[in-house]
């Protein structure tokens, strides 16, 4: 077993409590800052605060199975389908990399001190993308970009972010992508159809 933790006397605990035990490692660090070793299991009560961050971490990284607590919100958005309210960037790259669901719900009062937030445990199963992407950095980076203007019309949402894309000549991109999805919003397309659009951008810059 390998843990992270940041907290010098919760580390200090933890190696007394194991003390002589040789199948425990305690990594004394910041866990966005450290890098991973190998692992192909991974347990945590994450830290709610940045659990964008540590999960998109995780993902990076090739592992078969991961327990992970959330804030209940956050769980929702991360299994949420196209058209919903949760829906959002953390869907579509949540499904680009993996399966998740839901293990349980858990409530405030079965924690001390109860938290202000609802908790719950999510499975998350690694495995390749279930879509065809021809550039990965592009298609996260286009998902990250539309979805700051999720209220908008797919075709405008590219323009008005264009500048966390650098697509050239974009207005004349976008008028050649299909018409049927550009009077969308982000939040109505389905991982699929973003990486369509994502992947038809890439080629229509590389023939330009």
């Amino acid at each position: 077993v390998i843990a992270i933790e940041l907290d010098p006397k919760l580390v200090a605990v933890l190696e007394d409590r194991f003390r002589g035990e040789d199948k425990l490692h305690i990594i004394h660090g910041d866990v966005l800052k450290v890098e991973f070793p190998i692992f192909d299991k991974v347990v945590a009560n994450l830290p709610y605060s940045i659990s964008s961050e540590i999960t998109f971490k995780l993902f990076k990284h090739d592992f078969k199975l991961g327990i992970l607590m959330y804030q209940y919100e956050f769980a929702q958005r991360m299994i949420a389908k196209p058209g919903s309210h949760d829906y959002s960037r953390l869907t579509v790259n949540t499904s680009y990399f993996a399966d998740a669901s839901i293990i349980m719900k858990l409530p405030k009062g079965v924690f001390s001190p109860p938290p202000q937030v609802e908790s719950a445990v999510v499975k998350v199963c690694p495995r390749p993308a279930p879509f065809e992407v021809t550039d990965k950095d592009f298609f996260l980076k286009f998902v990250t970009a539309v979805f700051t203007k999720r209220r908008k019309k797919i075709k405008n949402s590219i323009v008005e972010s264009n500048h966390m894309l650098g697509i050239r000549n974009v207005k004349q991109v976008v008028s050649g992508l299909p018409e049927d999805l550009m009077g969308l919003r982000p939040e109505n397309l389905d991982p699929a159809q973003l990486a369509a659009l994502s992947n038809m951008i890439l080629t229509m810059q590389q023939e330009a």
